[in-house]
């Protein structure tokens, strides 16, 4: 996540490399990498005091430590946070309330700048705060505004959306090749299609609903097979397993909740 992020400022030239000041407790070969790469500076720990902004791209089980680390450092300037499953209130209450707390969920295509982010503020975070987040998150792709209520909903729709968007294609590529494809043809194909369709959705302004029912002739080949997914039906099961992956996100963050 912290690549991704350098990347969409660096390669969009949203800041100046130089003003990117990135730290990592161990990894100095990681840190070197991402120096080399974007140009951006490493630093030390008393240059937050001087950051506009804070970002933690840190796994959850870490971010308790960071914050603590970070917070004598801190003196108002945001926050932003990339740590899945994490309140806004606990990382609140673990840097004392001295500075205002932004929570995002990503998911995986921001890695090449066509992600979606839902990102949720929290309180006393500024206009001018929230303009400059949207705008260097809108870097990485689509920023969609919720409260943090939803936030578990967005990891199961959003965070977790490529992953069951690939256990679809796996299945449509596997029943592509016993079709008779190679495999290399049919991934061609399918990935276009997705790319495709996207698109077409994008640019006419469509439902997906609407753009099922264009493409669905009375009788026609799309209707025979969206008339097995009815039978079998696929509705439910994808209501389930976003529901299923809501509740384990919900588990997951009951461990990060103000006292």
């Amino acid at each position: 996540m912290a690549e991704a992020f350098v990347k969409g400022l660096t390669s969009r030239k949203a800041i100046p490399a130089k003003r990117i000041i990135v730290m990592n407790r161990s990894q100095t070969d990681r840190l070197e990498n991402l120096c080399t790469s974007y140009g951006v500076q490493a630093g030390t720990l008393d240059q937050v005091a001087d950051a506009r902004l804070v970002v933690l791209a840190v796994k959850p089980n870490s971010v308790g430590e960071v914050l603590q680390t970070i917070a004598p450092h801190l003196h108002g300037q945001p926050v932003l946070s990339f740590a899945a499953g994490v309140s806004i209130d606990w990382m609140s209450h673990v840097i004392g309330g001295v500075s205002p707390v932004i929570r995002t969920m990503p998911n995986i295509p921001v890695a090449v700048l066509e992600g979606a982010t839902a990102v949720s503020f929290g309180e006393g975070t500024s206009w001018t705060d929230k303009e400059l987040v949207r705008y260097l998150l809108g870097q990485l792709g689509e920023v969609v505004e919720i409260p943090e209520s939803l936030m578990n909903s967005a990891t199961a729709f959003s965070g977790s959306g490529p992953g069951f968007v690939c256990y679809f294609l796996e299945a449509m590529e596997d029943a592509a090749v016993r079709l008779g494809f190679e495999p290399e043809i049919a991934r061609e194909l399918l990935l276009q299609t997705v790319v495709g369709t996207a698109r077409t959705l994008r640019e006419w302004d469509l439902s997906p609903h609407e753009l099922r029912r264009r493409v669905t002739s009375p009788g026609g080949t799309t209707h025979a097979g969206v008339t097995v997914m009815d039978e079998a039906r696929m509705r439910d099961i994808v209501d389930k397993a976003l529901g299923a992956a809501a509740d384990r996100s919900a588990e997951m963050g009951n461990a990060y909740r103000a006292p």
